[in-house]
């Protein structure tokens, strides 16, 4: 994309001075010398008018590898730039990467002119979200200081990060209805004629045992079939810190971090749930209730997107108040998963209420986040607060009612964790 000129701006006071000194040298002693000064001046005005349009007319064009990107992926920015004329200049690129900060993309010392100079830049983004590129700036300077220019070059470009997908085996949603032209016997709405997959034995029925697969690898897998039917899932995304906080300035800088990691944790959930066509409606509830539903597919993209532009607050709607007022779209074939940083049994009431209307609750609260996969388990030493805690054992009286609340460690996997709900009967 080609970059337009914004705005130029000019330092000449050191050259101002110098022509004042050349004029009154002249009436006070005029000679060849003070005319020679004279007339030097007046070519480094020429040469100032000279440089500045050229700046101005700078072809400068910008190249994106890709728009979307997902969190640490590597993108890269191309920039041309042409000049009629050659001239020594700093070019500095900046990118925004959050509401108030920007950092330089790059800075470099080039000679430009008739043959276009390229900068080509590769960098990765930690944090997901919309990173604007910013102006281009153009800096010269006279060899000896007499002057300096300033242009600002620029076009609306932007990359939309997008939190890194994380693979899920299994997700614990609880009820299904029959699809239209599937027929099943089995109670489990499975179809044993369609296998999509084996995973570790663990309290199956005998004949779902593969036993040639175990055989080979030395431990019991079963089969997994294809699903009959499909799932209601009401997810809710809290990113916003909860009135009950006492200590609020810390838990600020907990929540930074909690809503990176409840993101993707909500960005894995939902890429499992769309490859079974399932129904899915998701609330985020930060700086604004975000809110959407599709049962397709693709449908998730958008979903993600959505994610990751997505803000918390400290001071923005409270989860109870939004989860109260999503009640009545509930139905007896309903999931409701929740995903919070903080929660006290203050919400209880507001969960029997919706488990009223629904098959299960889900509750998971990931305060210091949880263990990538990828890595081995570690040893954690963190504390929860009182009011967590209090709630984690009040709704284990209820979990019978399946009204779930799990406490993820930062050692524990979703998964290890989504396994464990699935025992619950």
């Amino acid at each position: 994309m080609k970059l337009k000129l914004r705005s130029i701006s000019w330092n000449v006071q050191p050259l101002i001075v110098l022509s004042v000194a050349s004029i009154v040298w002249l009436i006070l002693n005029m000679s060849v010398f003070s005319v020679l000064f004279a007339l030097l001046c007046g070519f480094l005005w020429s040469h100032f008018l000279e440089t500045k349009r050229d700046i101005s007319r700078l072809q400068i064009e910008r190249k994106i590898s890709t728009e979307r990107a997902f969190t640490n992926q590597d993108v890269s920015f191309h920039h041309s730039v042409a000049s009629s004329k050659r001239l020594k200049v700093t070019l500095l690129g900046q990118i925004e990467v959050g509401s108030s900060l920007t950092y330089n993309l790059f800075e470099r010392d080039v000679f430009v002119g008739p043959e276009p100079v390229r900068i080509d830049v590769k960098t990765s983004f930690p944090t997901r979200g919309r990173k604007v590129l910013k102006n281009l700036v153009c800096y010269y300077e006279h060899p000896l200081g007499l002057f300096k220019i300033w242009a600002q070059f620029n076009a609306p470009q932007e990359v939309l990060v997008l939190p890194r997908l994380m693979p899920l085996e299994f997700f614990p949603a609880r009820l299904r209805e029959p699809l239209p032209g599937r027929i099943s016997d089995f109670k489990l709405f499975e179809d044993p004629l369609r296998i999509k997959g084996l995973r570790e034995y663990s309290n199956d029925p005998i004949k779902k045992v593969h036993w040639k697969a175990s055989a080979k690898f030395g431990k019991l897998l079963v089969k997994e079939y294809e699903s009959t039917a499909i799932s209601k899932v009401f997810m809710f995304v809290d990113l916003n810190m909860a009135k009950e906080i006492f200590a609020r300035n810390v838990w600020a800088q907990i929540r930074t971090s909690y809503e990176e990691e409840a993101v993707r944790a909500a960005t894995a959930i939902l890429y499992w749930l769309s490859q079974g066509n399932d129904t899915i409606n998701m609330t985020v509830v930060g700086k604004q209730v975000l809110e959407m539903d599709w049962a397709s597919r693709d449908g998730w993209v958008r979903a993600v997107e959505m994610l990751a532009l997505a803000e918390g607050a400290e001071d923005g709607p409270q989860l109870s108040e939004v989860l109260f007022s999503q009640v009545p779209k509930l139905t007896f074939t309903s999931t409701v998963v929740v995903l919070s940083m903080y929660l006290t049994d203050s919400i209880l009431p507001v969960l029997l209420e919706t488990r009223a209307r629904c098959s299960r609750v889900m509750i998971f609260l990931l305060p210091y986040g949880y263990r990538d996969p990828k890595y081995r388990a570690g040893r954690t030493y963190e504390m929860y607060p009182l009011d967590m805690v209090k709630l984690r054992e009040k709704a284990k009286l209820l979990e019978q009612e399946q009204i779930i609340v799990r406490i993820i460690k930062p050692n524990q996997t979703l998964q290890e964790v989504f396994y464990e709900i699935d025992e619950v009967r």
